[in-house]
């Protein structure tokens, strides 16, 4: 898969993940609505129908209070007189109604039927001309009681304040159960402050007692809570949601780190399939000329040319033999199907051999190898063949990637439980990525302008695995063009 192809997966993978997010977004605030929805209309038929016994109740009382009036005007040695005294109540002593039915009542005679229809006619009249507050007309204790009953009914728990307001004070008469006290136009006590302060949520109207024109007031119900109760409603659907969305994430992180784990993989097998092919054609080609030069008419009949042409043969082979032995021992590795020789050794000897092998190939480019071995205790319990494998493939990987005279230094030092061996150079260094893949089988840092480094990437590949076989760890310290320095730990 090109780059290319990469990317514009991870473009339509994205815009679905997007999409995704977005839907989920829709259908969260979709159900919020929806709550918010069925709360209000909830809310608005539950204080309808509180006003609705309101008024029937008011209704009964003003029936009860006529019969009772009814009744005792009756009761009388003068039902007429006594009728119009209990009527003459109903209004105020200077209102010219009173006075009239009042002496008129002296002048003529009605029956039983005639007064009861009299005395409604005058009740209802009082109460057009002279209606009663709203505080007066509703109970707050019995208001309370209904509105708690509805909302109980509708299982809504959530706080809320009320009032009822009165369209002849223009103020609100009462509140949250309490009669409210008038402290005159324009003036408002702390507890209708607080009332008003809270509606900055949606409030709740239903009007009180309406009539054909107007109504005298309304009952107003305000949820201080309702948005974060309106949330919290959807709380498994966000959780739910955000669960979902967090496996979608993890599984599209893993597969755009797998997309490019493979690309890399992919460019290292290539890296590695050219480097082999290249580390196996010069010996191939240097044995097939030396086999043809032996061949030769003037060569056949030299023996001493014959056994210089089969040494070459033999020492290519050799280096054919020890390229295959390299992968052959990484896939051990990889199986863990080997075996260490574990035994007393002397690190120092180790290293003094190691160096003594690879100076000749240094010393051919100018270079040196500097020795600073300082560790107290250098015996240590390993495998000698690993060991010096190790420690060669640090001063060879040091080498190689020098791109000028190489100075090389290897010391040792005392470390908590064990030793460390320090192999530093001067070499191209390596980036902070680079550090991170150095480890990885078949990886080679580039070399920029450096086109003589030959190798399958396997020589740190194959330390790092045999440190950790011998319980030991190395690391990395390095920046580009300033050389790079390994830590090797090996436990004593």
């Amino acid at each position: 898969m090109n780059k290319r192809a990469i990317w514009l997966t991870i473009g339509l993978m994205g815009m679905a993940l997007l999409g995704i997010l977005a839907l989920q977004f829709y259908w969260i605030m979709w159900s919020v609505r929806l709550n918010e929805r069925h709360f209000d209309d909830s809310v608005i038929a539950a204080i309808k129908r509180v006003s609705d016994m309101l008024v029937k109740e008011k209704e009964n009382a003003d029936s009860y209070r006529l019969d009772k009036i009814l009744n005792e005007s009756l009761s009388g040695n003068h039902p007429l007189m006594q009728m119009i005294e209990y009527t003459g109540l109903l209004f105020n002593s200077n209102d010219k109604v009173h006075d009239s039915i009042h002496l008129n009542a002296k002048n003529y005679s009605m029956d039983t039927w005639e007064m009861h229809q009299k005395l409604i006619e005058m009740y209802d009249r009082n109460i057009r001309i002279n209606p009663k507050s709203l505080d007066q007309r509703i109970n707050p204790e019995k208001l309370t009681n209904l509105l708690q009953h509805e909302f109980d009914e509708l299982q809504i728990n959530l706080n809320y304040n009320y009032g009822v307001y009165d369209n002849m004070v223009k103020s609100f008469v009462i509140m949250n159960g309490n009669y409210v006290v008038n402290l005159g136009e324009g003036k408002s006590s702390s507890s209708q402050l607080k009332f008003e302060k809270s509606q900055k949520e949606l409030s709740y109207i239903a009007d009180l007692f309406p009539n054909a024109r107007s109504a005298p007031g309304y009952l107003k119900v305000v949820f201080p809570n309702k948005t974060k109760w309106l949330w919290q409603s959807v709380l498994p659907l966000i959780f739910l949601s955000l669960l979902l969305t967090g496996i979608i994430l993890g599984c599209f992180y893993y597969v755009v780190t797998v997309i490019f784990r493979q690309k890399k993989l992919s460019e290292i097998k290539n890296d590695f399939v050219n480097n082999m092919t290249h580390e196996f054609k010069t010996p191939i080609a240097t044995i097939n000329l030396a086999s043809d030069s032996i061949l030769s008419e003037k060569i056949i009949v030299d023996p001493t040319r014959i056994q210089r042409f089969i040494g070459i043969i033999k020492e290519e082979n050799k280096r054919m033999l020890s390229q295959v032995e390299k992968v052959l021992q990484m896939a051990l590795l990889d199986k863990q199907d080997f075996q260490l020789n574990l035994k007393s050794v002397d690190l120092h000897e180790i290293i003094q051999k190691a160096v003594d092998n690879i100076n000749l190939q240094v010393s051919q480019r100018n270079g040196k190898i500097l020795k600073n071995l300082e560790a107290s205790r250098p015996i240590l319990v390993a495998d000698q063949t690993h060991l010096t494998n190790i420690i060669y493939n640090l001063l060879d990987n040091a080498n190689k990637y020098s791109s000028e005279t190489p100075m090389i230094y290897i010391s040792t030092r005392d470390a908590v439980a064990g030793i460390e061996i320090i192999v530093k150079d001067n070499g191209i260094g390596m980036s902070k990525d680079n550090q991170k893949m150095v480890f990885e089988k078949f990886y080679r840092v580039p070399t920029g302008n450096i086109h003589n480094v030959k190798g399958f990437g396997l020589g740190l590949s194959y330390v790092k695995a045999m440190a950790e076989a011998h319980k030991g760890s190395i690391k990395v310290e390095s920046e580009v063009n300033k050389g790079s320095t390994f830590t090797l730990f090996l436990p004593n």
